[in-house]
């Protein structure tokens, strides 16, 4: 009986110091001050009284006191920091041995084993001296504008832990709206997909383990609202958000970097997490020994149960699911080999009367497989990624109004499907020279058919005929190459250059680009680091967004643009670290494109009276970007960003700001927790300037007056583009996380509230006309983006 209660208290309590029943010993369950448990032969519990533990950390090299120090107790959830004259402090430690880690940025890790904790008396109970760490070259991170998820990245003003990410408020836990946080990034409530730096959420090249994913998202008809990728399946994520290298490219925006961790391979383990929105399951385990290690996992969703607890309860039914496996093997000398597989479909029904109705359906699927392998003592490294992809497309509906008004039939099918092989080569040449070189190789083939019939519906529902139609049908091809060189070379200890070309051919409109591309590092400081990056970037149009809704059949040339962008890093006193980056691209070889920009969102967007074509010919992005932040501090985290930033296109020889041009934007972050760690409190706050918009132009026609009757028509046609602002757009979010450990793992429950505070922000305008006592009377209305949205579930790892 002893055994059993001593075992509850290891586990799930905290008790007082002396020595007492171990009955009477679950009484301290309450009591704040973390305790240790130790069982007595005779079977009474005796209970350690906690004591201060402090320490020094200084330079092997010359003694000098090391502050900004991250020192831990693993095993418990006891941290702290060290000060400028390299000392910590632990308030209150339960006496006993630990295993302590020490990490500061520019110096290398150390785990110090069985460290014993007494309260005796003396200068410092430990006494730590740490070496400063020789970063390889591939290591180096030398572009400006680099910002890590789920791991800790070079500094704390441009990472996010896992711990972080996954407790900040976030709809359906996803790390696209995670990412979102980012100064410089733009992003709409209704979908996950963001844009970078003024470019589009399309200019963004994704990978997933080397892949390049092709619209990665659920719930297409509503702007993708979600990703295609489970959360829980990443090790670690990276954004670039502008001068990225030479390995990278086809792309104007960015790139987003997504890996997934490896498996576990000491046993079975798995997880298994609920909430309002979506349900997964995560299994992982390894074979051969240990050599080989395997993971699965679901995830289906439902969003139009969280919709139920909003006002937009309507007859909208999305449901969504995708499904991820892996397989990894280790090679001889070094290597390994991994097989990857990924599908995702969606089901899309809104059925309502007298509103258009639409069944839609989209499926993904990935199948790939990787192969590093070291050569050479590791000095040649070399990555090789093989793929098939396969995307579909079916959209299917009508769209009906009242009387007088035009009806379509839309049957919309498309299809996507992709064979490449990618290989990437590095060559530590010496310890200051590195050759990265590489191939990337596709070919794609995609069809399109799309018919559209449009008629005129009398009020006792019959079609007084056919008016109009559209049909598009046709099947491309092409055939993509990619070379690239970068050498990399440190002229000095503190100042590394990377130089750069890239090849892109596209056979799709017989074109071959050379970009050039450099990227520099410079640290005059242990604690500041200068980063800068020019170079030409191109991105030709993907075979799959070809505009055939609106009659387009024929695919345009490249866009392209050069980008020139200079940051610094500062590391500050007490944990925290500064962050400023100055930007500009110019766009030229624009494209033109349709776009609604009335602000709705509809099922068929084609249809709409705002659908325009902007006739762009060049563009022109700038921005500076300020950020402040304190990680891994004891009991609060907090960041805080500010942009000032525009987005212009040349339309017509006249400069007009993007949709999401965002002059003024301030994002924060703020997070609380205990020292234990078993509960987090997080807040988050975005605030910026409202959105340009294009004003309705209303149109008035009569058709009938008479003494007793006046019937009026009316239609609408956009005003001057983007020629007004919405008011500013601010949202706060708040989500409480409860950590809880049972016998087997790790068991967190958390409830969010999505705008907390019900704010109503805009995202257009609508306007009409009806007639009222005889008289026309001018209506006007506002196109909301989410209400206040509350979400809970849980989360079981074990």
């Amino acid at each position: 009986m002893v055994g059993r209660s001593t075992l509850f208290i290891a586990v799930a309590v905290t008790v007082l110091s002396g020595t007492l029943p171990a009955q009477d010993a679950t009484r301290g369950a309450r009591s704040p001050a973390p305790r240790k448990v130790v069982v007595e032969s005779r079977g009474e519990v005796h209970l350690a009284r906690p004591v201060p533990f402090d320490g020094v950390v200084s330079d092997t090299a010359n003694g000098a006191p090391l502050g900004d120090a991250r020192i831990e107790l693993l095993g418990t959830d006891l941290r702290t920091r060290s000060t400028e004259d390299g000392r910590f402090r632990f308030g209150a430690v339960p006496a006993g041995r630990y295993s302590v880690r020490v990490t500061r940025m520019g110096y290398e890790p150390l785990v110090l084993e069985d460290v014993p904790v007494r309260g005796e008396p003396g200068e410092f109970a430990l006494s730590v001296a740490m070496r400063q760490r020789t970063v390889a070259l591939s290591e180096m991170v030398i572009t400006p504008g680099q910002f890590g998820l789920l791991h800790r990245g070079i500094s704390a003003s441009r990472y996010l832990s896992r711990e972080s990410v996954e407790s900040v408020p976030q709809l359906g836990e996803d790390i696209y709206r995670a990412v979102a946080r980012a100064p410089g990034v733009t992003t709409d409530d209704f979908s996950a997909k963001f844009g970078v730096r003024g470019a589009s959420g399309d200019e963004l090249y994704v990978s997933l383990d080397g892949l390049e994913l092709v619209e990665p998202f659920h719930m297409k008809d509503v702007g993708g609202a979600f990703s295609i990728i489970d959360i829980q399946t990443l090790g670690t994520a990276s954004l670039n958000t502008g001068g990225f290298s030479a390995e990278y490219g086809d792309k104007l925006g960015g790139v987003f970097t997504l890996t997934t961790s490896d498996p576990r391979t000491d046993g079975v383990h798995g997880s298994v997490a609920v909430s309002a929105m979506n349900a997964r399951a995560t299994m992982q385990g390894g074979f051969a020994g240990g050599k080989g290690g395997w993971m699965l996992s679901a995830r289906p969703g439902y969003l139009d149960v969280a919709l139920k607890a909003t006002e937009m309860r309507d007859s909208i039914q999305p449901r969504y699911y995708d499904l991820f496996a892996k397989a990894t093997y280790d090679l001889p000398r070094g290597g390994n080999l991994a097989i990857h597989a990924l599908r995702a479909g969606d089901t899309f029904k809104y059925l309502k009367r007298d509103e258009p109705n639409i069944f839609s359906g989209y499926g993904s699927s990935y199948a790939w497989a990787t192969w590093d392998q070291p050569f050479f003592d590791a000095r040649l490294r070399m990555q090789s990624v093989v793929s098939g992809s396969a995307i579909s497309w079916h959209r299917h509906g009508e769209d009906y109004s009242r009387t007088g008004q035009q009806d379509a039939l839309i049957d919309d099918a498309r299809s996507l499907e992709r064979i490449g092989i990618r290989q990437d080569w590095t060559l530590d040449a010496s310890r200051s020279v590195l050759f990265k070189w590489g191939i990337d190789a596709k070919r794609e083939s995609a069809t399109y058919d799309y018919l559209r019939v449009m008629g005129v519906r009398q009020a006792d529902g019959s079609r007084s005929g056919r008016n109009d139609s559209l049909s598009t049908m046709v099947a491309p091809r092409a055939d993509k190459l990619a070379l690239y060189f970068a050498p990399r070379v440190q002229l000095l200890r503190s100042l590394t250059v990377e130089v750069g070309a890239r090849l892109d051919r596209s056979s799709l409109t017989d074109e071959s680009i050379v970009s050039p591309r450099l990227n520099v590092a410079w640290q005059p400081h242990e604690r500041t680091i200068v980063r800068a990056a020019w170079g030409g970037y191109t991105q030709s149009q993907s075979l799959f967004s070809l505009q055939a809704e609106d009659g387009v059949s024929s695919f345009g040339r490249a866009e392209r643009a050069r980008q020139q962008m200079i940051g610094v890093e500062q590391g500050l006193w007490n944990g925290m670290s500064a962050r400023a980056e100055v930007y500009e691209r110019q766009l030229t070889h624009a494209r033109a494109k349709y776009a609604n920009v009335g602000g709705d969102l509809w099922l068929f967007p084609e249809l709409l009276w705002d659908r325009t074509l902007i006739d762009r010919t060049a563009g022109r992005d700038r921005g500076v970007e300020l950020q402040l932040s304190r990680k891994d501090a004891r009991r609060s985290d907090w960041s805080v960003s500010y942009a000032l930033a525009s987005s212009m296109d040349e339309i017509g020889g006249a400069w007009v700001p993007r949709s999401f041009d965002e002059r003024h934007a301030v994002h924060g972050d703020w997070s609380f927790h205990p020292v234990n760690g078993s509960w987090r409190l997080s807040l988050g706050g975005v605030w910026h300037t409202g959105w340009p918009y294009t004003p309705t132009v209303l149109h008035v026609d009569t058709v009938s007056t008479s003494p007793t009757d006046l019937a009026i028509t009316t239609w609408r046609t956009p005003g001057a583009l983007n020629s007004m602002r919405l008011r500013p757009y601010h949202r706060v979010d708040v989500r409480w996380t409860k950590y809880f450990h049972p016998a087997a793992g790790l068991l967190s429950v958390f409830g969010e509230v999505y705008n907390v505070l019900g704010t109503v922000n805009p995202r257009g305008f609508w306007r009409d006309a009806q007639v009222r006592d005889g008289q026309v009377v001018l209506t006007t209305g506002e196109i909301h983006q989410w209400p206040r949205l509350p979400v809970a579930g849980f989360s079981w790892q074990f």
